[in-house]
């Protein structure tokens, strides 16, 4: 229960925390080697789930042990975790999963990190791992301006009104640039 003095934006914050939080917790607390990989693919396809979480389960499956190997040639035991990796990764990379405004990527920033930079340094010796992240995207969704994710256009009245004008004086035009048939007579 909150306080008066307490501000109402910090009750609202609070309460999108005490429902990110079981979901947050349970995602991090998944056992990648013992438990089955359907309840963690059915939690990360959630909109409720957060770049840093996002990122920090995605660190936490050990792709580093899969990145150089194609997708051909995995064993079959671990087809289940490289295609969760796999729709993680592309959820990330499309920007599926929204940084905390207050978080951005957290602790899984230094994870992040020296990711991009061991990807650098395969892509100067001409190797290139499976999964991929691209430094200025995540910079833009980590410290980007906050923007409205589906933005409409505003339609002005007098812009309807020159549409039908335009419509009317071509339908007018067809009319009288339409020669008469001579065959008619």
């Amino acid at each position: 229960m909150t306080s008066a003095s307490e501000p109402t934006g910090y009750h609202i914050a609070g309460t999108a925390e005490a429902v990110a939080g079981p979901l947050r917790h349970e995602a991090l607390s998944f056992d990648w080697d013992g438990d089955d990989l359907d309840p963690l693919r059915r939690m990360m396809s959630r909109k409720g789930v957060d770049l840093e979480t996002a990122a920090q389960v995605f660190f936490k499956g050990l792709p580093e042990r899969y990145n150089m190997i194609a997708k051909t040639d995995l064993l079959p035991q671990v087809q289940a975790r490289c295609n969760l990796l796999d729709s993680i990764h592309r959820r990330i990379a499309c920007g599926f999963y929204l940084p905390d405004p207050e978080r951005g990527l957290g602790h899984a920033r230094g994870q992040m990190q020296l990711w991009i930079e061991r990807q650098r340094v395969d892509g100067t010796a001409g190797r290139s791992g499976r999964w991929v992240f691209d430094n200025s995207l995540l910079d833009i969704q980590v410290t980007g301006p906050a923007r409205p994710i589906i933005v409409q256009r505003p339609v002005e009245p007098a812009a309807l009104d020159s549409l039908w004008k335009r419509l009317a004086r071509m339908l007018r035009r067809e009319r009288q640039i339409k020669p008469p048939c001579e065959l008619e007579n």
